[in-house]
């Protein structure tokens, strides 16, 4: 049964399928396995994603804990180290004082969107990526005299805070690519046109296998039975290379019998 094309670009939308088209050289069906592919890929980055943000923000709010005593420090600290004095500064243009409370800020929403319930735990569950990685920014690892970085047992001689704090930027960006359906397989030459590229997506596996590490946690035994990701990055390059040949198709079946087969092995 053919697929009706015409109705997937409506429903899907014309632009979101262009880049596709133009890298396929706008053979649709060549266009529209990409873009199940692009799916599928997303799909097996989507638990990792979700399992080094908990761990994250988790690792985070027992070292403020602790550095402040406090473990209700999310409610305390509103009117304590989230707006230091430091987090203000004169607009150069205006000349009026303009505040950096982005943290604040975050807090008073999640407290908004919770309603009279809310307690600490309830809070770090509605907090977005971009607050735990903010951190890592220069001003609030400041006024926190450096304490963020400590959740990292294992980090390596030489990796400093600039450092953690682009790995935690690159991984939040492709996390919120995904996460509106964004294309994850191509990239951009010089001229702005889009080619097929998977460096992103392997960069991006490999700065979340560092987390688990820095974190001293084993990146295999937690993530064995739902990490398809070199699967699919294998897929996508044959994809890419060879479909829709039989030779895509015979790939296809050796390649996932090796990985599942391999996948359920005892560690």
């Amino acid at each position: 049964m053919s697929i009706d094309y015409v109705k997937i670009k409506k429903y899907i939308s014309a632009p979101r399928l262009q880049t596709y088209e133009t890298v396929c050289l706008n053979d649709t069906k060549r266009a529209l396995k990409a873009y199940q592919t692009n799916i599928r890929l997303s799909q097996a980055f989507y638990p990792l994603l979700t399992i080094v943000e908990v761990i994250l923000r988790n690792a985070i709010n027992e070292e403020i804990t602790n550095y402040f005593s406090d473990s209700n420090w999310l409610v305390t600290q509103q009117s304590g180290f989230m707006v230091d004095p430091s987090l203000t500064s004169i607009d150069r243009h205006t000349r009026q004082p303009k505040h950096n409370h982005f943290l604040k800020k975050s807090v008073e929403k999640s407290i908004r969107k919770i309603g009279a319930g809310y307690t600490q735990g309830k809070i770090i569950s509605t907090l977005e990526f971009g607050f735990w990685t903010a951190f890592f920014d220069n001003y609030h690892y400041r006024i926190l005299t450096g304490s963020p970085i400590r959740i990292f047992s294992r980090l390596p001689v030489g990796t400093n805070r600039a450092m953690v704090f682009d790995k935690l930027t690159r991984i939040r960006d492709f996390r919120n690519r995904i996460y509106h359906n964004e294309p994850i397989l191509f990239d951009k030459n010089p001229a702005g046109s889009p080619y097929f590229s998977l460096n992103k997506a392997r960069e991006i596996y490999k700065d979340i296998e560092d987390i688990f590490n820095w974190l001293d946690i084993d990146f295999i035994k937690w993530t064995k039975r739902i990490d398809n990701i070199p699967f699919e990055l294998k897929r996508a390059e044959h994809v890419f290379n060879h479909y829709p040949s039989k030779k895509y198709y015979f790939y296809r079946i050796k390649l996932g019998v090796t990985h599942y087969k391999k996948k359920y092995q005892p560690i």
